[in-house]
């Protein structure tokens, strides 16, 4: 059996594919360098065969490619290779020529017929063995749900930022943290979308009493009366758009109101709260890994979130994502290791990088405004920002009611 790029076995559908593009592909390379030469550029395609730009800039990325599997992945379907194929015959290309590429075509199509699920089988199958296709083939998987989820939700937005920021607590083995949130160009699609925009869940030490569970302040450390308290108006659209704030035990949700925005107005956001004691410091028999965990409400095109961890704060803990499917048990709050651990989970592609030590590198190019944004909030609250180790996560229409979970391991308590 063959090997694909990673070491693995290759399956027989893998296989098939591969015997299919270095065919096709072998039959098509002398047509197309009869037509424009070696190195094919679009343009010159589209005016030599009378052709759609669209289809020969697909033709032109697909000969660029010398795996038959990436081939596979990137060459028009039968029907543009006919239209291909047509306009190759009418520039007098040998009948030879033509006649063993039509081969290979049908020979391609057959293979689309055979497959349950058709071509967006066997694009999965390729992006089993090609990092490049399984990227391409999951961005336009987000692409379509982003677009999907804006219409069934009613609302979207072009560019979310968030951050959050973690020290030692004033409270033996507790942490700190200040968490923000930056959102550009939200709207709503219909007058009447619910939608709900921020949402906080943060748990305390067992036995606590309500009184004792983690607070939520403003950055200048006042007990937030209003929920309007939360927003930095420096950052966001004047006027705010009116908002209700609900509660259920330790979930807070702030929520756009009936009488928000009309679509046609969209509006920034910025929300930052500071949450006292908002986790664990140390392991314990309860605690191996912290963890913060986002649901997106809200579809958008570009997503960056940061986490700045103190220097003094999870020593050696470097960061870990994962994407969960919300179940009736809700968020997944404690990580299991084996296959246990990754049931019911997204395998998307989410690196985190790392940005150093303070805020020297945290620009987003989307979001112009965040870099000065965590400025003033650092400032706000006193914190040095030049002991903080950031990380950061950064995705293109990243699926909405997902929820992303990031994981800290904890380090042994002092002896």
């Amino acid at each position: 059996m063959n090997q694909n790029h990673g070491g693995q076995a290759e399956s027989a559908t893998e296989a098939r594919i591969r015997s299919v593009g270095l065919e096709l592909r072998k039959a098509l390379v002398p047509i197309m360098s009869e037509i424009a030469g070696p190195s094919p550029r679009p343009s010159r395609l589209a005016e030599r065969l009378e052709i759609d730009k669209s289809l020969a800039s697909k033709l032109s990325r697909a000969f660029r490619t010398e795996d038959p599997l990436e081939f596979m992945h990137t060459v028009p379907a039968p029907a543009g290779l006919g239209i291909f194929l047509s306009a190759a015959a009418r520039a007098r290309v040998p009948p030879g020529m033509c006649t063993r590429a039509r081969q290979g075509i049908d020979r391609f199509q057959a293979l689309i017929d055979e497959t349950p699920g058709g071509r967006a089988t066997l694009n999965a199958a390729i992006s089993a063995s090609s990092p490049d296709a399984r990227i391409r083939n999951e961005r336009s998987a987000k692409q379509s749900v982003y677009r999907a989820m804006s219409y069934l939700l009613g609302i979207q937005c072009e560019s979310m930022a968030n951050a959050f920021v973690m020290r030692p607590s004033e409270k033996t083995g507790m942490v700190d943290a200040i968490d923000i949130s930056h959102r550009i160009a939200m709207r709503r699609l219909r007058p009447t979308a619910p939608v709900g925009l921020f949402s906080h869940r943060v748990h305390g030490q067992e036995g606590d009493e309500p009184a004792q569970q983690p607070g939520l302040r403003t950055l200048d450390g006042e007990l937030a009366e209003d929920v309007h308290s939360f927003f930095l108006p420096e950052y966001c659209s004047n006027p705010l758009p009116s908002m209700d704030i609900y509660r259920n035990g330790s979930q807070t949700t702030i929520a756009l109101s009936k009488d928000g925005p009309p679509p046609e107005s969209p509006f920034d956001l910025t929300f930052a709260t500071v949450i006292q004691d908002a986790m664990e410091r140390y392991r314990s028999p309860r605690y191996r890994h912290e963890w913060r965990i986002y649901l997106l409400h809200c579809p958008c095109k570009s997503l960056v979130q940061d986490v700045f961890i103190r220097d003094d704060l999870y020593a050696g803990t470097v960061p870990e994502i994962s994407l969960h499917i919300p179940s009736p048990r809700g968020p997944v709050t404690v990580r299991h290791p084996g296959d246990f651990g990754t049931m019911n989970t997204m395998d998307m592609t989410m690196p985190i990088e790392q940005l150093g030590m303070g805020l020297a590198s945290v620009d987003v190019k989307e979001t112009p405004a965040y870099s000065s944004l965590l400025r003033d909030a650092f400032d706000r609250v006193g914190w040095d920002p030049s002991r903080y180790r950031a990380y950061r996560m950064r995705t293109t229409y990243p699926v909405p009611m997902i929820y992303i979970n990031w994981w800290f391991e904890l380090p042994e308590p002092p002896a």
